[in-house]
């Protein structure tokens, strides 16, 4: 008998796993995969861990970190294991497995769902046409090309503007195929205004926004797509079709969590968020089930995924231990300015602060969000810009029992239009994305929109030669990939004869994740360093059980 059950190892199940450990109680994580990590695995690209460590790493830095801590504790770890059913009995929860081994049922005091989340498909979006080869989703590409070493296309076009897209719309430029174009059906971006900058803008890729694919033509392969405007109403514009001739169609059109397990443990879903209703215990409307991460709602930060698993593990260890009792459930209201806001109830006796993540529906400038029980407003927060496509958040100390808490805008104001910048840029140095724009004269621009010096020496320096870390992969031996970055920024002007070099790269022998690959590659001042550890090339065993051998 377990006292806490995670399922899904990646940076939430991790982070849950940990966190319910640390805390004294017995801990099984089970993941299908072989490989611990999620999606992390094939994130190979930098810009985890901006909050929680301080410093930009890539994917496979950020999960190895939290891998090895898992390794240190008393966690038992199941991969490669298939949840085959749940059920609850008896006051607590049977989980019947499938690994190597063959079927077996494992018994737990509670259940952490960490499952993450899923791409949306082409038959989703309702595109037209035949079912060639060449229409994937932006995660399988990934996979395609950071973990196979594949080029799935020479010529795509993306559909969407989610942040997958965008990074792999930069990844694949990087690699050597053309990307036309993405097309965003929404006036707006879906993606991040950062990633929009440095995916699209820095690599000279068009987007167009209120467009989108109508139909797509070919039999065996994918040969062309149509394009075509839409208004207002999201409707097609007569007149304005156009086709592009390509050999791909990459899908990114929006994630959904994965909440499969939730419904089969009868949790109530929210319809906005579609991940389970939750208390600011992380516990569903089921008691003893617990959801983090991505299969609660779909978060633009890793940081905050990895958070919602430590307080999701926490909590689901002292309620194993019969110290969370919940007597009294009361709803968490929020006014039309907002999408939705989670934890989506408050739950009595209270144990102190309560974090509260909200996504605004509109863009909003110089907003103030405030939070308020009983009438009376306990805290306010002001945010310079909320957008649709980021999450924020509030903190705040219920002071009453019994009653709800309650979110409103309580100011905002619009963007003075009077005066036009000469030019606009997104700062990437950390998760604000300030919008820094240039006034004046462009010999002596004017520089407004930072939030801090490092932003204002951002957009000075980016003006006159931008630079990027540059994030790929070399070969080894035994043809697996083994994730690289260099390990300071280089001259995006720089970045094709970087990679000719990179391509002739074969490593031989076993690489720590931060060893030194190549020194000073070709001439940039930048080491290219490992971001990954593979132990053992050729030993025919996955990195997790060579380290758990050690």
């Amino acid at each position: 008998m377990y006292d806490v059950a995670v399922i899904g190892a990646g940076p939430a199940g991790l982070a849950a796993a940990i966190s319910a450990s640390k805390n004294g109680s017995s801990v099984v994580i089970i993941e299908r995969e072989p490989e611990l990590g999620g999606i992390l695995k094939q994130c190979i690209h930098d810009g985890f861990g901006i909050i929680h460590f301080r410093k930009r790493l890539t994917g496979p830095e950020y999960a190895e970190i939290f891998i090895e801590e898992l390794l240190k504790t008393d966690v038992h770890v199941l991969t490669s294991t298939f949840l085959l059913d749940v059920r609850r009995e008896q006051g607590f929860f049977t989980l019947t497995l499938q690994n190597e081994k063959g079927i077996f049922s494992i018994r737990s005091k509670t259940i952490v769902l960490a499952t993450g989340c899923r791409e949306r498909t082409s038959r989703q979006v309702f595109i037209h046409g035949e079912r060639p080869a060449g229409i994937m989703t932006a995660g399988a590409a990934q996979r395609f090309v950071n973990m196979m070493g594949l080029l799935p296309f020479r010529r795509c076009v993306v559909l969407g503007s989610g942040d997958i897209g965008l990074i792999m719309a930069r990844r694949l430029t990087i690699e050597g195929a053309k990307v036309i174009g993405v097309y965003e059906i929404k006036f707006e971006p879906a993606g991040l205004l950062r990633n929009v900058s440095q995916c699209l803008h820095d690599f000279n890729i068009p987007l167009y926004l209120s467009h989108t694919v109508s139909k797509v033509f070919g039999k065996n392969r994918v040969e062309k797509v149509e394009v075509v405007r839409v208004d207002q109403n999201l409707s097609f514009v007569a007149g304005s079709e156009r086709t592009i001739e390509c050999d791909g169609l990459l899908l990114a059109v929006g994630l959904l969590p994965e909440n499969e397990l939730a419904e089969r443990l009868s949790l109530q879903i929210d319809q906005v968020t579609n991940g389970p209703f939750v208390d600011q215990y992380f516990m569903g409307t089921v008691e003893g089930v617990f959801s983090c991460g991505n299969s609660l709602h779909v978060h633009d930060l890793v940081d905050y995924v990895t958070w919602t698993g430590f307080e999701a593990g926490k909590w689901a260890s002292e309620y194993a231990k019969g110290k969370l009792k919940v007597q009294k459930r009361v709803p968490l209201k929020f006014d039309s300015s907002l999408q939705y806001c989670v934890p989506q109830m408050l739950s009595f006796p209270l144990t102190g602060k309560v974090r509260i993540y909200f996504r605004a529906k509109t863009k909003l400038v110089n907003a103030q969000i405030a939070v308020s029980q009983a009438g009376q407003e306990l805290v306010s927060k002001k945010f310079k810009i909320l957008r649709p496509q980021q999450i924020e958040f509030i903190d705040v100390t219920p002071r009453f029992e019994d009653e709800p808490l309650e979110m409103s805008l309580k100011h905002v104001s619009s963007l003075d239009e009077r005066e036009q910048p000469f030019k606009s840029l997104v700062c990437i140095v950390c998760p604000k994305g300030c919008e820094i724009e240039l006034y004046g004269d462009a010999s002596n621009p004017i520089f407004r929109g930072y939030s801090c010096e490092k932003g204002l020496e951002f957009a000075k320096q980016d003006i006159i030669n931008p630079r990027r870390v540059l994030c790929t992969t070399v070969l080894t031996k035994d043809a697996r990939l083994l994730p690289v970055r260099t390990d300071r920024e280089i001259p995006l002007e720089s970045f094709e004869k970087v990679m000719n070099r990179v391509k002739s790269i074969v490593v031989k022998k076993t690489v720590r994740r931060g060893e030194v690959i190549v020194e000073n590659i070709e001439n940039t001042n930048a080491n290219l360093v490992a971001t990954a550890t593979l132990y053992n090339l050729s030993g025919g065993r996955t990195n997790v059980e060579a380290r758990l051998e050690r």
